[in-house]
């Protein structure tokens, strides 16, 4: 099964296992999308800013693999700070 990254009628991309990486304080989402290329975006990005001295952002940093439910994934690109709602719902 494959979803869609869409807003609208723009489809973005299309995965089989989508995943995503966020700013655990902020809830800002920094990308989306399947699930290796999110782990990969996520170490890239921890390594640069822990490289530059910016440990508190890197430390921030989550990888978190999202519901295989469309209106989920819809929510999480649509919505800002939805996908810290939902890391919360999942941690709890």
């Amino acid at each position: 099964m494959t979803f869609q990254i869409r807003s609208g009628n723009t489809i973005y991309n299309t995965v089989e296992n989508p995943a995503a990486v966020f700013d655990r304080e902020s809830g800002t989402l920094h990308r989306i999308g399947e699930r290796e290329v999110m782990r990969k975006y996520l170490d890239e990005s921890v390594e640069i800013y822990k490289k530059n001295g910016f440990h508190d952002i890197a430390d921030d940093l989550v990888y978190m693999e999202l519901p295989r439910d469309q209106g989920e994934i819809d929510r999480v690109f649509q919505i800002t700070g939805y996908i810290k709602k939902l890391y919360s719902m999942n941690v709890r």
